[in-house]
Formats: C-alpha cells, structure tokens, sequence
C-alpha cells in the first residue's frame, strides 16, 4: 500500500511540477484574553497571510495535542501529556509564535447534537495562555485513522497478512459508520476497511454525519468569533480517501466549501475580523479541486514529510504543494513537518527543509509535535505495544512515567531567525539556522518589521539594510527582537557581532 501511495504521490508531482530561564507570567493572568493583532488571508497574484496593520506574517510555530481525544490502549499509560506554564513560555523563548492546536469531533460533540462547551471553554483557555505569550492558534479538527473507536476489539483474530488495529482520535462513536467492516489493517492504520468505510460514510454523508461535523464548526465558529488570538481554523487533519479518491476528493471539496459558508455565517454577527481557513491534501498529498471555493480568506496547509515518513525527497514535495498553492492562488502554510530518531543524522535534513521553505517565501510551518506521550497510540504502535524508552519529537520524553527530557538542540533551524511581521510584501528571504536573517521586500507605505533572533551566548545583533531607520534591538526570554521602520524597496540583514 504504500508503494502505491509512494507512486502516486510521485506521478501527482511529475504532473504539477513539469532554552534558558524565562519569566512565566501567573496562570491566572494568562487566561485572560490578549489582543493580538488580527490577521486575515489574501488570494491571488501575491497570496500571504496579513495582520491588520498590513504586514506579511510568517507563522512559526508546533502542534500541541493535549487537548486530543485518544484512543488510551494501557490504562498505565496516558495518550496526552499536559499542557503546563512553563510549555508555553518555552515555545515564546524559541520563537513561535502560532501553535496548531488539536482539537476532537469527539469531545466537542460526545452525543449529536449536544456539544460540550466546557471542554471549548479549556481550549479557549489555551487559546488565551498562548496570546498571552504572543503565540496565536491554528485550531485544527485532527483525526486519525477516522476516530478512537475504530480498535480492534481484543478478541478479534486477524488473517495470516494483517495485524489488529489501535483506535487513534477524531469523530465521535455515533459517526463511526463502518458497515461492520474488519477492523484489521495490513501495515497502515488507514487501511482496514472499518476506516474506508468510515469515510466513504462521511463521503456519502451517510445519516447526515457531514452535515452534522459542517455543523459543528458553525459551533466552534460562534464560540471563538471574537477571538483574535485565534488564527484560523483547519477544517479536518489528513483525510483518507476511502475506496474511491475520485469521488472522495470531489466530496472533500464539497465538505471544505460547506464549512467554509457555516463558518462565515456563524462570524457574521459578531466577529469584527473572519478568521483564516486552513484547507489540506488526503492523507496521500491528493488535492481537492483548485475551484472548490471562491472564499478569499483561505490558506492551503500542506504536511510535508519528506525523507521523514517515507523517501521522497523534501525539496521535491515542497515544490508540489507550492505549485498546487499557485493553483489555488493562496499562500501556503505547513501545518505538520518534523523527525522523529536520531536527530544529530536529521540535522542536515531539516537545515535543506529550512532553506526551501524560505526559498519558497511559505507563510510558515508548525513542527509535529511539542511532546509525545509514553501512551499516545503514535508511541505504542500496536495493541498491548510498549513506548520506547526514549520518544523524540521537539521535546524528548522518556518512558514510563512521561519524563520531559527537554528540547532537542538539534533542532536549533527550527528556532532560527525569522521576520515575524514585515510591511507589504517579502521579496526574498534567507537565513542560516543561528545567526544570520536578511530578506527583502517592498512596501507601499511606512511601517514596522518584527524580528526574532536567537540568542545563542553572543551580544546583541546588528542591524543594516536600506530604507530602513529607527532600528531597536530588545532582549526577550531566549532572543531578541528587532523592529525598525522601512519603505518602499527595502532590504534588512540582522547578524551576529
């Protein structure tokens, strides 16, 4: 299966493309809302993600997954570690300055039709510690494999070629439509035909279950239509393609339009700023059609990984999804990248990944994810699977027991210097991975660029460009931060000594 995928993938290109110590602030400060700069989406020629004072924003950022529902396979082992202070200080003192925030059909409607609104009351909870760093939030409606009640029943015996599945996360039990199909997988988790049909269910919008997820979002919508710390919403993580892509991907288009319109609508009264609408490929990297909707305020999200999960090559995937971007006309934003072994071997890698998406002028990236936990179904593997000693994601994590095991310096690309903000449009931007940035760009009027820049030991950075004045360099846990006024075509270049 996943050759074929592999092939498929392959072909679609061919086609396309011809830490140190920080101050926390109190809890109970943080979960007062903070007005971050609204942001919205621009489609066409120059496509990019835009904040109110109309700056080009680059969002940088993780995926953080303990609001997730998950399906817990040892009850010993919990799938979600936390959400704690000191994480979201962390992720301000490396930088981020977005967080795709997981989120579960699931808890948000446990019963149709009734949706739990203390369990959106936690994540706006999160919404706002974040904002209170300076950290906005993608929230994304994650699934896997269909949802947690998609487990192969521990009786269950398999045939010679599959093995018995875990459940992972996404819809609710009601939503679960298999058809009494096998629960067995052969390799992936995607591929039994519990979850095909689950989602040639949703497809086919089967006892209404579109609908009511379509529904679910107008909620979700009203419920977050003030919030400027929220940047947007991603409509669905990595759907499968059941049986049949054609009619799948056709489908898929249909439901992204649908929640597009009830999303809109349930803004209409009260939100001052609609939020960004993050659209993706299926699990497969298929897109759904370039007309699915004539919305402007939509950002393709893309996962990209190449030499990560499988072989192909990072550079090459990177230029598929910009050229399906280029189609859509929308800027593009990459909501899952990452390693997960041996990150001194990764390194190089990510440093190739890091110089691409910059090449590309992408709107940014989130890594998968923060930390893992010891029972996430990602770190079990198997039904009755034990977690390795030692899980690697942004932060490591040993095994039992969920102990943190800090940032990985490896990974010190992903925290690289960034322009966080820059008036008008970027023209061009490169950095190396600690201690140089510079970027061009041009702006129509004057206006203020937002920097971040690691602090690795060394004095303050330097500033120089051109049309580029009032420069200020202030330190901040884990860097510094520059602004500086600039006009019309201008050039900056932040570096060390």
């Amino acid at each position: 299966m996943r050759r074929v995928v592999g092939i498929l993938v392959l072909l679609a290109m061919a086609a396309a493309c011809g830490s140190g110590k920080v101050n926390a602030v109190t809890t109970k400060r943080a979960a007062r809302a903070v007005a971050l700069i609204p942001l919205h989406a621009t489609r066409g020629a120059q496509p990019a993600i835009v904040d109110a004072r109309g700056r080009q924003v680059i969002l940088r950022g993780v995926n953080l997954n303990s609001y997730g529902d998950y399906y817990q396979d040892n009850r010993k082992l919990p799938p979600v570690v936390p959400v704690t202070e000191h994480d979201w200080a962390d992720m301000a003192s490396h930088g981020f300055n977005v967080v795709r925030l997981l989120v579960s059909w699931s808890s948000i409607e446990p019963k149709r039709g009734l949706f739990d609104d203390r369990y959106l009351a936690r994540v706006r909870n999160a919404v706002h510690t974040a904002a209170a760093h300076g950290i906005y939030s993608v929230i994304d409606m994650h699934q896997d494999a269909w949802g947690k009640y998609i487990a192969s029943p521990r009786q269950v015996v398999c045939p010679p070629d599959r093995t018995p599945a875990l459940g992972w996360d996404g819809a609710p039990k009601w939503a679960t439509l298999t058809q009494g199909a096998s629960t067995c997988i052969q390799g992936s988790r995607e591929n039994s035909e519990a979850v095909l049909n689950a989602w040639d269910s949703f497809y086919a919008n089967r006892n209404g279950i579109m609908d009511q997820l379509i529904a679910t979002w107008s909620h979700v919508a009203r419920f977050f239509e003030r919030e400027t710390a929220v940047a947007g919403y991603d409509l669905l993580n990595e759907p499968n393609h059941g049986h049949d892509g054609a009619t799948a991907t056709e489908a898929l288009g249909h439901y992204y339009a649908k929640a597009i319109t009830a999303i809109r609508a349930a803004e209409a009264a009260k939100a001052a700023h609609p939020h960004i609408v993050f659209f993706e490929h299926t699990v497969f990297g298929v897109p759904v059609p370039y007309d699915f909707t004539t919305d402007t305020n939509i950002v393709f999200a893309p996962h990209n990984y190449g030499e990560s999960i499988g072989n192909l090559p990072i550079e090459g995937l990177f230029d598929y999804f910009a050229n399906l971007a280029k189609n859509y006309k929308t800027a593009m934003w990459v909501g899952e990248y990452g390693w997960f072994s041996d990150p001194p071997a990764q390194a190089s890698k990510l440093a190739r990944y890091a110089a691409k998406e910059e090449q590309l002028l992408s709107s940014g990236d989130a890594w998968w994810q923060w930390r893992q936990a010891c029972g996430d179904p990602h770190s079990i593997g198997k039904p009755g699977g034990v977690p390795d000693a030692h899980l690697v994601h942004f932060r490591a994590n040993n095994c039992p027991g969920d102990h943190d095991g800090g940032v990985i310096a490896d990974w010190a690309c992903v925290w690289r210097p960034y322009p966080r903000a820059a008036p008008g449009r970027l023209t061009r931007l490169h950095s190396t991975c600690n201690n140089e940035v510079d970027f061009d760009g041009h702006a129509d009027r004057s206006g203020t660029i937002d920097v971040w820049f690691p602090n690795h030991g060394t004095a303050p950075p330097t500033v120089s460009g051109t049309q580029l004045s009032a420069a200020k360099v202030r330190a901040v846990p884990g860097g510094w931060r520059i602004s500086a006024r600039v006009n019309g075509d201008y050039t900056v270049r932040v570096a060390t000594g």
